[in-house]
């Protein structure tokens, strides 16, 4: 399958930003990209190297503490899509199909087996998150690992998993999340979600320490 190839490709691009393309909506709507971020509640601090966001953003909720947001690739940045960046009349989902569309036809996800007998998704350093949008490859990785998943994103570049019925396999997943929290860079969430090979669906499964 296509977006299981290798990616090699270099891609210095990493920051995000909320200004206004100058161009017109046409003329970057073939590189608008979804963009998982973490929601923060008013009473809880940020986490580190996120800012909260404060202007009215083209987004929709994933699961849990997770936003999808969408990203103009500006070949030197990423810049948060506005509301007012959009057609009139255009909805979020129909933005969305977009942003899909426009994902799944430019990145490349690679599947790799983890030191500890997990498994992640690579695709560069800036797009691994955005895989939560796309519903072939995790019908694909579950039956892949012959199991349900237990899903982590620790990070914006990271996504982990392994199988539901392995036990010390998702006790060490927990691990690696917390000590990257402790540690890391970029980071997302500390929740574990939970994919059904036969439902398709996600929900929320656990929260690491």
């Amino acid at each position: 399958m296509s977006f299981l190839k290798k990616l090699f490709r270099p891609n210095p691009k990493s920051s995000t930003a909320t200004g206004k393309p100058e161009k017109k909506f046409e003329d970057f709507k073939q590189k608008i990209y979804p963009w998982i971020k973490v929601t923060v509640q008013d009473a809880e601090p940020s986490p580190p190297g996120e800012f909260v966001l404060k202007v009215d953003l083209m987004m929709k909720p994933w699961l849990g503490n997770l936003v999808i947001f969408y990203a103009v690739d500006e070949g030197y940045a990423f810049t948060l899509l506005q509301q007012n960046q959009v057609p009139p009349g255009m909805s979020v989902d129909e933005l969305h199909l977009l942003a899909i569309e426009n994902l799944s036809r430019d990145v490349e996800f690679q599947f790799r087996e983890t030191k500890f007998g997990g498994y992640g998704l690579i695709a560069g350093g800036d797009h691994e998150t955005g895989s939560l949008c796309l519903p072939e490859i995790w019908k694909w990785c579950a039956a892949e690992i012959g199991d349900d998943l237990i899903v982590a994103v620790p990070a914006k570049d990271i996504v982990m998993m392994v199988p539901a019925s392995e036990e010390e396999r998702i006790k060490q997943l927990k691990g690696f999340v917390t000590e990257l929290h402790a540690t890391g860079e970029r980071l997302l969430t500390k929740q574990l979600y939970r994919y059904g090979a036969e439902s398709q669906q996600w929900s929320i499964y656990d929260t690491a320490d």
